[in-house]
């Protein structure tokens, strides 16, 4: 779903470090459990907020306003999703934010190793961002223990997120291109609740000292060629 026109801006070239990357680095924060209300992210601007289900109820939680927005594709196995209603029984503490944990997209007829991606659109290069993944939300006997995972495609994989238990991630990343993929896979018919992304902003660029003693690093180098 894009909710802000793409807006490329340019790139300073100055930079002490080298590498390139396919797609954005994630850096996972740690999981958290039993999420409330106060746990959804309120940081930077709303970006996208998504319910994993097929619920037509538009759905506000703070700022963050939730559309109905399932999965469309998996690597393997199809794909598969769920109103609200028998799934997740504890309270959020919001009427709204139990109706998200309440339904879900999952991959089904992968098992055990079907795997779902997820494409954000829409973003502005050199911005920060975080993505908070809300976990299937299901305590029912025959899957609060399942597990899923969530991962960026270049090896950064999130903690594990159990379904019974509420589980949520963050993750952040400064975006390099308009869109990013993200993957989630895990045991038996991996998915997700929910989804939150909020932008940041431009990320902060070195402060002048940093950036000084970097210059002054190269003139040096330079100097020694020379001689």
């Amino acid at each position: 779903m894009k909710v802000h026109n793409t807006k490329l801006m340019s790139l300073s070239l100055l930079a002490c470090a080298t590498g390139l990357s396919s797609g954005a680095l994630v850096s996972w924060g740690a999981v958290g459990t039993n999420i409330q209300a106060g746990d959804i992210l309120e940081s930077g601007s709303p970006f996208l907020a998504v319910n994993g289900g097929t619920d037509t109820a538009i759905l506000t939680v703070g700022s963050n306003t939730f559309y109905p927005s399932p999965f469309t594709n998996a690597v393997s196995g199809g794909v598969s999703n769920t109103g609200n209603g028998g799934f997740y029984s504890p309270s959020s503490g919001d009427v709204n934010l139990d109706a998200v944990l309440d339904s879900h997209t999952y991959i089904s007829g992968a098992n055990p190793s079907g795997q779902g991606t997820v494409t954000i659109e829409g973003l502005t290069v050199g911005n920060t961002y975080e993505a908070q993944f809300i976990g299937v939300g299901d305590d029912r006997g025959c899957c609060a223990g399942r597990v899923q995972f969530v991962d960026d495609g270049n090896g950064n994989v999130s903690g594990g997120l159990t379904r019974g238990t509420g589980d949520w991630v963050v993750g952040t990343f400064v975006a390099d291109a308009a869109s990013q993929n993200f993957y989630v896979t895990g045991e038996t018919d991996p998915g997700l609740s929910g989804l939150v992304i909020r932008d940041l902003g431009v990320t902060a660029v070195p402060e002048p000292s940093a950036a000084v003693l970097c210059l002054a690093g190269l003139l040096g180098l330079m100097v020694r060629r020379r001689r």
